[in-house]
């Protein structure tokens, strides 16, 4: 019955709404850790990394897209390697959206800090990397800090 403002536009996401019933961490909503449409998209992105844009590669998204009602790609608006990995990290970003994969797919593609210095974040290099815990660092002296922290 509390009323929760989140920032001074109270916007969330409702992909995955909370349970009523739900008590603490014992939620029962499910989050999920893979989907096919991951499958599907992280085998589009393997191809064309093999072998550039090829119709195999754009059914695969396209039965993604398909899923939510979109239309087909056409392989004439990807003439390179390039465009299509472009294309496949939107595409993620999209159906991903609030399943935590965000930040891994940018720093796979190198994006990471160059999209966060867009957004006017002061990012640095050394943040593809979380630092390591000190209670980590305490517990082995053979682990050393990861640089910048």
């Amino acid at each position: 019955g509390d009323l929760i403002i989140l920032g001074q536009d109270d916007k969330r996401p409702w992909k995955y709404p909370e349970d009523p019933n739900g008590v603490g961490g014992g939620q029962s909503n499910d989050y999920p850790l893979l989907r096919y449409a991951d499958i599907l998209l992280m085998r589009a992105e393997a191809l064309n990394e093999l072998n550039g844009p090829t119709q195999e590669a754009l059914d695969l998204i396209d039965e993604v897209r398909n899923a939510a009602g979109l239309p087909d790609l056409s392989l004439i608006d990807f003439p390179d390697k390039a465009s299509l990995r472009d294309h496949i990290l939107k595409e993620r970003g999209w159906e991903f959206y609030c399943e935590a994969l965000r930040r891994t797919d940018l720093i796979r593609h190198g994006k990471f800090i160059e999209n966060a210095i867009a957004r006017g974040k002061p990012a640095q290099d050394y943040q593809v990397l979380f630092p390591i815990p000190l209670g980590e660092l305490q517990t082995n002296e053979n682990i050393v800090q990861n640089d910048g922290y």
